[in-house]
Parts: structure tokens; C-alpha cells; sequence
């Protein structure tokens, strides 16, 4: 149904929209044209009407036909020609034209007007045709005078201008209907692709929504047996009726499920960052207090491996608006890295205020991190600090939790 009403649409957009714009482009210049040549027949209408009623009147007919002419010719750009013929025993004398040199000369071409009766009811004949590549009318009609004299008023009228604008404005169009095509075909192609892309992305987020669900529950599923394992494991090393090699069995399997459990919390934390269900309170803390408690619980860590873990608590309180137990989480995956990564010496904390920000400084004695792998520090499930990773303990993703 989906692919369905996709190819609906594609077809829409690339085929009757297009269609469409083009018949109403054509319907648009097949009335232009039509309402140009009505408008054209009005205009020579009325230009021969004026001529022909000039012609009629009794007074200084000459001379008015002659102005109108002169007038006609300079107002109308495709009238090419015009001249008023009279009848004179067989011939067809030119008596009034806009070409001066033709007054009183015969007209070369007189077979239409030979076919032309006299009539009154003011109609005029026009020949349409094609003229040096032009199209072009040529106007006959006959006038019979009040004196019974035998005229006829011919104009020819060249529409080459109007034409090459007309045709310049079509092009134009059909270049405007060419683009909203390619538009509209890239619009398909990008519609097309949103729905694909979208469709992925949902399927997507099911997969990780499925995922995250599989993950919390395998996590809650271990923890509770794993913290049973380490009560047990710690209730057989202070029993009193088991030999060393027996206790020794119990730590190892006491620090294995605590590294389990270390390690199942780390996967429930991921599961909660990427499915964005971390809760965050928070609220006015001490800074020093977050350090000190921090310091506190993991000094006992340090002095196993021989280390001091030094906090240089400042005087004054360090207030800042934040999650306290995120906080607490933040500095221990902090401190325990650097705890890890010292064999000798100590880790030294400090904190400051600056205007706007707290800054925490942990420094230790350890082998330091080489700018290649300062770039991956948060990068999950990733070791940095050219040591041995086997013999420490952790997932990789306690710096990259502390990041997120």
C-alpha cells in the first residue's frame, strides 16, 4: 500500500503536474493569439472604416485621406502599406498612398481588385499569407463615393515584431515548464528518499528500542544472581572452617562477581543513555563535599596498589546547580581511571572556581596519555595509555558514560 501510494505520487509530480502546466501554457497562447488577431482585425477595421469615410465625405476629401494616411502609417508600426485606388475606365489608379512616389500611377496588381464588387456594408477582405518569412494581411475593400466614383483602400500589415515577441515569450515558458520539470523530478527523487530514509530510520529505532529492552532485561536477569554470588562469596571468606586455599577460591570468585557486576551496571547505564531514560535531578551541591565523599570511598583502591590519594580541599564552598549522584558517578569513572593507570606514586586532586564554571584537576604519577590517544579517551569500549590492559579491570565504558 505504502509502495503504492509513492508511486502515486511520483507519478503525479513527474508526469501530470507537468503535463498539466504544459496544456495550460498552450491554452494560455491559443487564446493570446486568438484574442491578438481579434484585436488586430478591429484595429485595421476601423483604420480602413476612418479612410473609407473620409472618402464619402463631399469636402477636402483628398487632403483628409491623405493626413489620415500619413498618421495611420506613422502610428502603426506592421502597416507596411496603404493607398486608396480609383477606378478610371479599365485602370486602377493610385490617387492617395503613403509612398508619395506611387500617387497617380497605376497599381501593378490589380486582379483583386477586379474581383472586388462595390458593396456598402463596410466589410473588409483580408488575405492572409506569408510574406519574406513574415506573416502579413493584405486589406482590400471598396468604396463607392457619394459621387459615384469607384475607390478601393488597400493596407498591408506585417506582424513580424508581434510574432518574435509572442514566439520570445513562448520559449520562455517552455524553458520555465523545462525547469519546474527537472524540479519536479528531483522533488520525486527526494520525496522518494525522505520515505526510504524514513522508513529505515523507523525500522531503526525499533531495532534499538528492541535492543535496549533485550539489554535491560539480560542486565537486571544478571545482577540479581551475581549479587547473590558475591553475598555467598563474601559470607565464605570470613567463615572460619575453611582453609586458605578455600578463602582464596572465595575472594577470587567475590572480585569476579564484583567485576560482573561492574560490568552488567555499565551496560544497564548505556541502555539508559542511548534509549534517553537517564533521569537527571538537580539541585545546589558543594563541590568539595562531591570530592571528599568520592576521595573517601575510593582511598581504600589506592592504598591497595600503594598509592596516595590526596583531595586539597578548598576553604570556601564550591556551590553549583547539578545532579549529585551523577556527579558522584562522573568523578569516580574519573579518579578510579586515573587510580588504574598509576602503578607508583600518588593521585592528587584539586578544585577551583572560576567565574561561571567549577574546574576539578586530577593529576597523577602514572605514564601519561600521548595525543593520538587523547583523541579516543571517550571513545567506548577503548584503552588508552600504552599499558598493558590486560591487567586492569573495566569495560571501556566508564570514560565514555561520563562523557554522554
Amino acid at each position: 500500500m505504502r509502495l503504492n501510494s509513492r508511486l502515486l505520487l511520483v507519478g503525479v509530480l513527474v508526469f501530470i503536474f507537468p503535463l498539466l502546466f504544459v496544456w495550460i501554457t498552450q491554452n494560455f497562447f491559443t487564446t493570446a493569439y486568438h484574442n491578438i488577431n481579434t484585436s488586430e482585425k478591429k484595429r485595421v477595421s476601423l483604420i480602413q472604416d476612418s479612410i473609407s469615410v473620409a472618402l464619402r465625405s463631399s469636402s477636402e476629401a483628398d487632403k483628409l485621406v491623405s493626413d489620415l494616411i500619413d498618421v495611420y502609417k506613422k502610428e502603426n508600426s506592421d502597416l507596411t502599406k496603404i493607398r486608396v485606388v480609383e477606378k478610371i475606365d479599365d485602370n486602377f489608379v493610385i490617387i492617395q498612398s503613403a509612398d508619395k512616389q506611387l500617387v497617380n500611377t497605376n497599381e501593378k496588381t490589380d486582379q483583386l481588385y477586379r474581383s472586388l464588387p462595390l458593396s456598402s456594408n463596410g466589410s473588409s477582405l483580408i488575405v492572409e499569407s506569408i510574406i519574406d518569412g513574415e506573416r502579413t494581411w493584405q486589406v482590400f475593400r471598396s468604396v463607392e463615393t457619394l459621387d459615384d466614383r469607384s475607390m478601393y483602400i488597400f493596407s498591408e500589415h506585417r506582424f513580424g515584431l508581434i510574432d518574435s515577441v509572442m514566439a520570445a515569450r513562448r520559449q520562455q515558458s517552455y524553458f520555465g515548464l523545462s525547469a519546474i520539470f527537472v524540479f519536479l523530478i528531483l522533488l520525486a527523487y527526494w520525496l522518494n528518499r525522505q520515505v526510504h530514509w524514513k522508513a529505515g530510520y523507523d525500522k531503526m529505532v525499533l531495532q534499538l528500542e528492541d535492543r535496549d529492552m533485550f539489554s535491560n532485561m539480560i542486565a537486571h536477569e544478571f545482577r540479581s544472581p551475581l549479587t547473590a554470588i558475591k553475598g555467598y562469596a563474601s559470607f565464605l571468606e570470613e567463615s572460619k572452617t575453611l582453609s586458605k586455599d578455600e578463602v582464596r577460591f572465595a575472594s577470587n570468585i567475590h572480585k569476579s562477581a564484583e567485576r560482573l557486576v561492574v560490568l552488567v551496571n555499565d551496560f544497564l547505564e548505556v541502555a539508559r543513555l542511548q534509549s534517553g531514560k537517564l533521569k537527571i535531578e538537580p539541585s545546589e551541591v558543594d563541590m568539595s563535599d562531591v570530592l571528599a565523599g568520592v576521595t573517601d570511598d575510593l582511598r581504600g583502591m589506592a592504598e591497595e596498589k600503594g598509592l596516595k590519594l590526596i583531595f586539597n580541599r578548598p576553604e570556601k564552598k564550591l556551590m553549583m546547580f547539578t545532579d549529585p549522584a551523577r556527579m558522584i558517578q562522573v568523578m569516580t569513572n574519573i579518579i578510579t581511571n586515573a587510580i588504574k593507570y598509576t602503578d607508583s606514586g600518588s593521585v592528587e586532586l584539586e578544585c577551583v572556581k572560576i567565574p561561571g564554571e567549577v574546574t576539578v584537576r586530577v593529576k597523577d604519577t602514572g605514564t601519561g596519555i600521548s595525543a593520538e590517544d587523547q583523541q579516543k579517551l571517550f571513545a567506548p569500549f577503548t584503552r588508552v595509555g600504552g599499558v598493558d590492559t590486560s591487567k586492569i579491570t573495566g569495560t571501556g565504558l566508564g570514560m565514555w558514560i561520563t562523557r554522554q
